[in-house]
């Protein structure tokens, strides 16, 4: 691979996560100025609502995206996301508190957060298609780790901010720094996506089938012809949400406003999970080339379901450190190669919905999950109930990957399926 081509999109992924994840690190500043209530509480859990607002909206961007993927090229709609990506994370950073505007302060807000959801739904998935499909076979694993790892070096980037911000003078009004630099930087990411060539795969696809063709074709038919591929891309989606915002959003929220750590204090964990994640997904990435990707999916999904009881056991008694290891280990090797694996479930006519909308959707549930674990806290008095809400969704990333087919097997012939 054209290492320009690699180190552009993995750099573009960076930014727009960056961007994307500035709002969980910032969400014990944003909350209060935002949504100010009189019980910390359930200002917390609206905060972790309004995080994953942004992932209920990322359905309806893979749809978006990966039509103009699927009908004008990966390469437009890379560059069309980072648009999306730099317009509501600039609006955030000239929006007005809730005591200046009142309830158009949340409500602006809201909608910027939607905006964003928008732009990664047809992000990532996309990212991943465009990478596979400019790779050879045998390397496409440890491509899909490294995409993977991009995202979270963004994550980094942002706790970073955050921890800044906090031990700053004035917090309540530095936040906005790090957005202005975010929608800075995605505006530069954009020109950097514009000198991108369009993968082989479509380009040979395009040439070959015109417009009019794509219009006619029958789609989202073809999509649904195998339910099991579509529910399988939902599964896997679901099982790398749930754990990755778990580890990264979830246990800074338990140890901030349950177990009362200060944020200063909860940084570091989070960082040890990222930056475990990170090593997990390479090392990860470069076995599945060698001993298979499903194999190694089918062991994280199967170890999840076993350990997360005790992982949790372990966050709630005291040993956060522990406990984001496990975290990290676990979805690192369950996520490392899963581009590789769910690009052979569609072919190139319209791959890019199919994944941008099955993951979305997936990923959109795995979302809620810091919402749902500060739900299931508050309603059953219990530190350790998240873990059934984890093993729940471990079952469906195991059943995802247990023997998901290539779209060769289950086309038909004289459909667009087999092109």
């Amino acid at each position: 691979m054209n290492l320009k081509i690699l180190y552009t999109i993995v750099i573009g992924t960076a930014l727009e996560y960056f961007d994307f994840l500035l709002f969980a690190h910032f969400g014990s500043i944003l909350t209060p100025l935002f949504f100010p209530d009189a019980d910390p509480i359930a200002t917390s859990i609206l905060g972790l609502g309004l995080f994953a607002l942004g992932f209920i909206m990322r359905p309806i961007g893979g749809l978006i995206f990966g039509t103009i993927g699927d009908r004008f090229g990966r390469k437009r709609c890379l560059s069309a996301s980072f648009i999306w990506i730099a317009l509501p994370t600039f609006a955030i950073c000239l929006m007005p508190t809730y005591a200046q505007i009142g309830l158009f302060a949340p409500l602006g807000l809201v909608l910027c957060r939607m905006g964003q959801g928008l732009s990664l739904g047809g992000e990532y998935i996309n990212a991943g298609i465009f990478l596979m499909e400019h790779s050879k076979k045998a390397h496409r694993g440890f491509y899909s780790g490294i995409l993977a790892a991009s995202g979270t070096v963004g994550s980094i980037a942002a706790l970073g901010c955050a921890w800044l911000v906090v031990h700053s003078d004035r917090p309540d009004f530095y936040w906005r720094i790090p957005f202005f630099m975010g929608a800075c930087m995605a505006a530069a990411g954009y020109r950097m996506r514009q000198i991108l060539r369009e993968t082989p795969e479509f380009k040979a696809f395009s040439s070959k089938y015109n417009y009019q063709h794509f219009a006619e074709s029958r789609c989202w038919s073809d999509i649904f012809a195998n339910k099991k591929a579509f529910f399988s891309v939902i599964g896997i989606g679901a099982m790398v949400g749930a754990l990755v915002w778990t580890f990264s959003t979830y246990t800074n929220h338990y140890l901030t406003k349950v177990v009362g750590w200060s944020s200063s204090e909860a940084m570091p964990v989070t960082l040890l999970g990222c930056v475990m994640y990170i090593v997990t997904l390479l090392l990860m990435g470069f076995l599945g080339d060698n001993i298979g990707f499903r194999r190694i999916m089918n062991l994280a999904a199967l170890g999840t379901l076993l350990a997360a009881y005790p992982i949790f056991l372990l966050l709630t008694n005291g040993h956060p450190f522990a406990a984001q290891i496990g975290f990290a280990l676990l979805v690192g090797t369950y996520g490392a190669t899963i581009h590789a694996v769910m690009v052979n479930l569609y072919p190139v006519s319209y791959r890019c919905r199919a994944l941008s909308v099955g993951f979305s959707i997936g990923i959109s549930v795995g979302g809620a999950a810091p919402m749902i674990a500060a739900w299931l806290v508050q309603t059953t008095g219990a530190d350790v109930a998240p873990a059934f809400f984890i093993m729940a969704i471990a079952l469906l990333g195991l059943w995802a990957t247990l023997s998901p087919q290539p779209f060769e097997s289950h086309t038909k012939k004289g459909s667009l399926a087999q092109i």
